[in-house]
Protein backbone atom coordinates (compact mmCIF):
# COMPACT_ATOMS: atom_id res chain seq x y z
CA UNK A 1 0.00 0.00 0.00
CA UNK A 2 1.37 3.45 -0.92
CA UNK A 3 1.92 6.15 1.71
CA UNK A 4 -0.87 8.23 0.14
CA UNK A 5 -3.45 5.42 0.17
CA UNK A 6 -2.45 4.47 3.72
CA UNK A 7 -2.91 8.10 4.80
CA UNK A 8 -6.31 8.29 3.09
CA UNK A 9 -7.54 5.34 5.14
CA UNK A 10 -7.00 7.35 8.34
CA UNK A 11 -9.35 10.16 7.29
CA UNK A 12 -13.10 10.27 6.85
CA UNK A 13 -14.52 12.28 3.91
CA UNK A 14 -14.51 15.97 4.77
CA UNK A 15 -11.80 15.79 7.44
CA UNK A 16 -8.92 18.22 6.99
CA UNK A 17 -5.68 16.74 5.66
CA UNK A 18 -2.16 18.02 6.27
CA UNK A 19 0.36 17.60 3.46
CA UNK A 20 4.01 18.64 3.27
CA UNK A 21 3.31 22.38 2.88
CA UNK A 22 0.47 22.54 5.40
CA UNK A 23 2.53 20.58 7.95
CA UNK A 24 5.31 23.17 7.72
CA UNK A 25 2.81 26.06 7.84
CA UNK A 26 1.19 24.49 10.92
CA UNK A 27 4.54 24.74 12.68
CA UNK A 28 4.69 28.48 12.00
CA UNK A 29 1.10 29.01 13.16
CA UNK A 30 1.95 27.19 16.42
CA UNK A 31 4.18 30.09 17.44
CA UNK A 32 1.34 32.64 17.75
CA UNK A 33 0.58 33.79 21.33
CA UNK A 34 -2.95 32.32 21.39
CA UNK A 35 -1.61 28.83 20.76
CA UNK A 36 1.30 29.23 23.16
CA UNK A 37 -1.18 30.08 25.91
CA UNK A 38 -3.37 27.19 24.81
CA UNK A 39 -0.48 24.74 25.09
CA UNK A 40 0.27 26.07 28.56
CA UNK A 41 -3.34 25.35 29.50
CA UNK A 42 -3.12 21.79 28.16
CA UNK A 43 0.20 21.13 29.85
CA UNK A 44 -0.98 22.45 33.22
CA UNK A 45 -4.13 20.31 33.19
CA UNK A 46 -2.30 17.10 32.21
CA UNK A 47 0.56 17.78 34.64
CA UNK A 48 -1.93 17.79 37.52
CA UNK A 49 -2.82 14.14 36.79
CA UNK A 50 -0.96 10.93 37.59
CA UNK A 51 -0.27 8.54 34.73
CA UNK A 52 2.19 5.92 33.56
CA UNK A 53 1.07 5.94 29.93
CA UNK A 54 -0.35 8.66 27.71
CA UNK A 55 -1.55 8.92 24.11
CA UNK A 56 -1.90 12.09 22.04
CA UNK A 57 -4.42 11.70 19.18
CA UNK A 58 -3.75 14.16 16.39
CA UNK A 59 -0.31 14.94 17.79
CA UNK A 60 0.68 17.20 14.90
CA UNK A 61 4.35 18.14 15.19
CA UNK A 62 4.58 16.60 18.67
CA UNK A 63 4.85 19.94 20.48
CA UNK A 64 2.37 19.23 23.28
CA UNK A 65 3.33 15.61 23.99
CA UNK A 66 7.04 16.37 24.08
CA UNK A 67 6.44 19.25 26.50
CA UNK A 68 4.39 16.99 28.76
CA UNK A 69 6.89 14.14 28.64
CA UNK A 70 9.87 16.41 29.27
CA UNK A 71 8.59 16.85 32.83
CA UNK A 72 7.61 13.21 33.34
CA UNK A 73 10.68 10.97 33.24
CA UNK A 74 8.97 7.67 34.13
CA UNK A 75 5.87 7.55 31.89
CA UNK A 76 5.65 6.23 28.33
CA UNK A 77 4.07 8.42 25.66
CA UNK A 78 2.77 7.88 22.15
CA UNK A 79 1.57 10.39 19.59
CA UNK A 80 -0.46 9.45 16.51
CA UNK A 81 -1.41 11.54 13.50
CA UNK A 82 -2.90 10.67 10.10
CA UNK A 83 -0.36 12.90 8.34
CA UNK A 84 2.97 11.19 7.49
CA UNK A 85 4.56 14.64 7.29
CA UNK A 86 3.54 15.45 10.85
CA UNK A 87 4.84 12.08 12.09
CA UNK A 88 8.23 12.65 10.43
CA UNK A 89 8.58 16.12 11.95
CA UNK A 90 7.60 14.78 15.38
CA UNK A 91 10.15 11.98 15.26
CA UNK A 92 12.92 14.41 14.30
CA UNK A 93 12.03 16.59 17.28
CA UNK A 94 11.91 13.55 19.54
CA UNK A 95 15.37 12.42 18.42
CA UNK A 96 16.86 15.90 18.87
CA UNK A 97 15.50 16.00 22.42
CA UNK A 98 16.79 12.49 23.21
CA UNK A 99 13.36 11.24 24.27
CA UNK A 100 12.70 8.43 21.79
CA UNK A 101 13.38 5.78 24.44
CA UNK A 102 10.04 6.65 26.04
CA UNK A 103 8.14 8.63 23.39
CA UNK A 104 7.08 7.41 19.95
CA UNK A 105 5.11 8.87 17.04
CA UNK A 106 3.16 6.72 14.59
CA UNK A 107 0.56 7.10 11.84
CA UNK A 108 -2.94 6.71 13.27
CA UNK A 109 -6.23 8.35 14.16
CA UNK A 110 -9.05 8.05 16.69
CA UNK A 111 -10.43 5.14 14.63
CA UNK A 112 -7.02 3.56 14.03
CA UNK A 113 -4.99 3.44 17.25
CA UNK A 114 -1.88 1.30 16.62
CA UNK A 115 -1.40 -1.85 18.66
CA UNK A 116 -3.66 -3.34 21.30
CA UNK A 117 -2.47 -1.41 24.35
CA UNK A 118 -4.48 0.87 26.61
CA UNK A 119 -3.43 4.14 28.25
CA UNK A 120 -4.02 5.88 31.57
CA UNK A 121 -4.69 9.14 29.73
CA UNK A 122 -5.64 9.78 26.13
CA UNK A 123 -5.97 13.35 25.01
CA UNK A 124 -6.44 15.41 21.88
CA UNK A 125 -5.73 19.14 21.51
CA UNK A 126 -7.29 21.41 18.87
CA UNK A 127 -8.01 18.32 16.79
CA UNK A 128 -11.43 17.17 17.97
CA UNK A 129 -13.26 19.93 16.08
CA UNK A 130 -12.10 18.22 12.86
CA UNK A 131 -13.57 14.85 13.83
CA UNK A 132 -16.72 13.38 12.31
CA UNK A 133 -19.19 11.31 14.40
CA UNK A 134 -17.89 12.83 17.63
CA UNK A 135 -19.99 10.94 20.19
CA UNK A 136 -19.18 7.62 18.54
CA UNK A 137 -15.49 8.57 18.44
CA UNK A 138 -15.44 9.37 22.16
CA UNK A 139 -16.96 5.97 22.87
CA UNK A 140 -14.37 4.23 20.69
CA UNK A 141 -11.46 6.09 22.26
CA UNK A 142 -12.63 5.23 25.78
CA UNK A 143 -12.19 1.54 24.92
CA UNK A 144 -8.44 2.25 24.81
CA UNK A 145 -8.41 3.98 28.21
CA UNK A 146 -7.44 2.00 31.30
CA UNK A 147 -10.04 1.64 34.07
CA UNK A 148 -9.97 4.80 36.15
CA UNK A 149 -8.37 6.73 33.29
CA UNK A 150 -9.63 9.63 31.21
CA UNK A 151 -10.04 10.86 27.66
CA UNK A 152 -9.30 14.60 27.62
CA UNK A 153 -10.40 16.93 24.84
CA UNK A 154 -8.81 20.39 24.65
CA UNK A 155 -10.28 23.06 22.39
CA UNK A 156 -10.42 26.82 21.87
CA UNK A 157 -13.71 28.59 22.61
CA UNK A 158 -15.25 31.81 21.36
CA UNK A 159 -14.23 34.32 24.01
CA UNK A 160 -15.46 37.26 21.94
CA UNK A 161 -11.97 38.42 21.00
CA UNK A 162 -11.33 39.83 17.53
CA UNK A 163 -9.08 37.02 16.32
CA UNK A 164 -11.74 34.39 17.03
CA UNK A 165 -13.78 35.79 14.12
CA UNK A 166 -11.33 34.28 11.66
CA UNK A 167 -11.41 30.74 13.09
CA UNK A 168 -15.07 30.24 13.99
CA UNK A 169 -15.23 26.86 12.26
CA UNK A 170 -12.39 25.68 14.53
CA UNK A 171 -14.03 26.68 17.82
CA UNK A 172 -16.02 24.55 20.24
CA UNK A 173 -18.21 25.47 23.19
CA UNK A 174 -19.33 23.97 26.49
CA UNK A 175 -22.71 23.16 24.91
CA UNK A 176 -21.03 20.97 22.26
CA UNK A 177 -19.58 18.70 24.94
CA UNK A 178 -22.79 18.65 26.96
CA UNK A 179 -24.60 17.35 23.86
CA UNK A 180 -21.97 14.65 23.35
CA UNK A 181 -22.38 13.66 27.00
CA UNK A 182 -26.14 13.39 26.58
CA UNK A 183 -25.68 11.15 23.54
CA UNK A 184 -23.44 8.85 25.62
CA UNK A 185 -25.52 9.18 28.82
CA UNK A 186 -22.55 10.58 30.74
CA UNK A 187 -21.64 13.93 32.27
CA UNK A 188 -18.20 15.15 31.17
CA UNK A 189 -16.03 17.19 33.51
CA UNK A 190 -15.64 20.65 31.94
CA UNK A 191 -12.92 23.17 32.81
CA UNK A 192 -12.73 26.54 31.08
CA UNK A 193 -9.99 29.13 31.38
CA UNK A 194 -8.96 32.13 29.27
CA UNK A 195 -10.91 31.14 26.18
CA UNK A 196 -9.90 27.46 26.33
CA UNK A 197 -11.84 24.39 27.43
CA UNK A 198 -11.06 20.86 28.60
CA UNK A 199 -13.72 18.17 28.47
CA UNK A 200 -12.85 15.00 30.40
CA UNK A 201 -14.65 11.71 29.78
CA UNK A 202 -13.81 9.03 32.36
CA UNK A 203 -13.70 5.26 32.11
CA UNK A 204 -14.92 3.71 35.35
Amino acid sequence: MSEESSEDSLYLPGEEKFGLFSSAFYGIVNTVPTLRRFYNFVESQVASMKFDSILDIGSGQGTVLLRIMKDNMTAKGMGIDPSPGMVRISMKKCMRMGMCDRVSFLPGSSRNIPGDRNFDIIYTSISFHHWKHRAESVQQVLQHVNRGGKFLIFEITNDGSFNRRFVRSHLMERSDFIEIGKALNVVPELIESGGYIMAAFSRD
